[in-house]
């Protein structure tokens, strides 16, 4: 709340600023802030605001505050900048921030910086460049600390007071050989706490696993969380040492890595955005909802073919939603737990069955609960003993349905090769409608002479 409070104080006052046009005063407001506190309060202002403001600060900060930028903010700022300025920005980034940031340019923008940046960081960020962006090639950085096998621990931290300048967050220290092939690394702990002159080598921590950059960054995310990494090594095939992957850019993984299963989930690109231009959003959001309307069309085709039914007993229209809607939570319920479970490596073919198996015995307990209070409802409410059986049943059935394709959907898309998170709620949401209405209705017509 406190934290909340200052961002709401410094906004205040940096528009009061604005307005008596102060610039000193706002250079040195933006001084005393972290890079992300300015990020934000220039995603609050007026589009020419932003751009004013931006040019106030100095190339090094500039370089930080740009990457913690909304998106529509940035590409409001670089459409300004000069290619001159821009190039002393990203040269002021980290080689995988600067890949990142490049990757997002246009071509022509890419090129300029390409050849104004400095030679040795401009070859790092197009090796950078040739990697998938959702690869732990992707997300390393080549900027690291590394010495020799014949070192000592004396060496190895003469050589982090060399590199303080040059490279942030220095947490290992790598330990190569005459090759530049990894043997392991020195966590800066132990640096600090080794015997000054003892060999570098034996302080190498064995827990510590390096990847190869084709790797998948979920699985490097992965890794970070299941040995509780701060820095891991990137190596190729023969083991030499490429770059490093530190713990801030794995923030970055998880946060995308999820917002791209909420996306998914509810059939949105993950590059859509309430600030995209509306008809942006409209041509991303349409086609998925041109599915959902082809889907709605068999739930009005299985109520059509039970037209006949409902007319003889014009109640049963009253519960069709329940049955249909307590099915499809059923399902999103059972889809959100699987998607997450192979999303964090917990779901696999392997042991899928297992999970199925009890996600069936969940969903007919959860049916045999939910439907004997409907049905129950349904008797004392209408007075109909059968339409309480009926909708009891109905309701068991959807419900187990619903939770065992909530299994049977996002594995089947993994299967494929697909994102389990695909669209998993459309499918859900049309399979228990459709279903529902099928079972429900169906039930009711065989017993229809009982119901009348």
């Amino acid at each position: 709340m406190k934290s909340r409070e200052e961002e709401i104080k410094h906004l205040n006052t940096l528009k009061e600023l604005i307005s008596l046009n102060r610039e000193f005063d706002i250079i040195d407001l933006f001084s005393r802030l972290h890079p992300a506190d300015i990020a934000d309060l220039i995603d609050n202002l007026e589009e020419q605001e932003k751009i004013h403001l931006f040019s106030l600060l100095d190339v090094e900060k500039a370089s930080d505050v740009i990457l913690e930028l909304s998106d529509l903010s940035r590409e409001q700022i670089i459409e300004e900048l000069s290619e001159k300025k821009l190039t002393e920005i990203i040269d002021e980034m980290d080689s995988d921030d600067a890949a990142d940031f490049i990757a997002e340019l246009t071509e022509d923008q890419a090129k300029a910086v390409l050849e104004g940046i400095e030679p040795e960081e401009s070859d790092d960020v197009k090796e950078l460049l040739k990697y998938e962006d959702d690869t732990a090639g992707g997300i390393m950085q080549s900027e690291l600390v590394f010495v020799t096998a014949d070192a000592t621990i004396n060496d190895a931290f003469q050589a982090v007071v060399d590199a303080k300048d040059d490279i942030e967050n220095i947490y290992n220290i790598f330990i190569v050989d005459k090759e530049h092939r990894l043997i392991g690394a020195v966590p800066l702990q132990r640096l600090i706490t080794a015997k000054r002159f003892s060999p570098a080598i034996g302080a190498i921590d064995s827990a510590i696993p390096s990847v190869e950059p084709d790797l998948d960054q979920e699985q490097v995310a992965r890794l970070f969380e299941k040995y509780d990494l701060v820095s891991l090594p990137v190596v190729d095939q023969e083991k030499h040492l490429l770059g490093r992957i530190t713990i801030d850019d794995i923030i970055d993984v998880m946060e995308e890595e999820t917002s791209e299963d909420l996306y998914r989930i509810a059939g949105l690109d993950e590059d859509d955005s309430v600030f995209n231009s509306p008809f942006e959003s409209v041509k991303k959001r349409l086609p998925w909802l041109y599915l959902n309307l082809v889907t709605a069309l068999v739930s009005v085709l299985v109520i059509g073919f039970f037209e006949d039914t409902i007319k003889i007993m014009v109640a049963l229209a009253v519960f069709m939603p329940v049955v249909a809607g307590l099915g499809g939570n059923a399902g999103s319920q059972t889809l959100t737990l699987i998607v997450r479970g192979m999303a964090l490596g917990e779901i696999t073919f392997e042991n899928a069955k297992k999970a199925l198996y009890r996600q069936i015995l969940v969903g007919v307990t959860n049916g045999v609960a939910v439907g004997i209070v409907i049905g129950t409802i349904a008797y004392f409410w209408k007075g109909i003993p059968v339409l309480g059986f009926v909708l009891g049943l109905a309701m068991i059935i959807n419900v187990f349905a619903g939770t065992l394709i909530g299994v049977l959907i996002p594995l089947a898309l993994k299967w494929f090769h697909l994102d389990p998170a695909l669209g998993s709620h459309i499918f859900i949401t049309a399979f228990t409608d459709a279903f529902g209405f099928l079972s429900f209705l169906g039930l009711a017509t065989v017993f229809i002479n009982l119901l009348t």
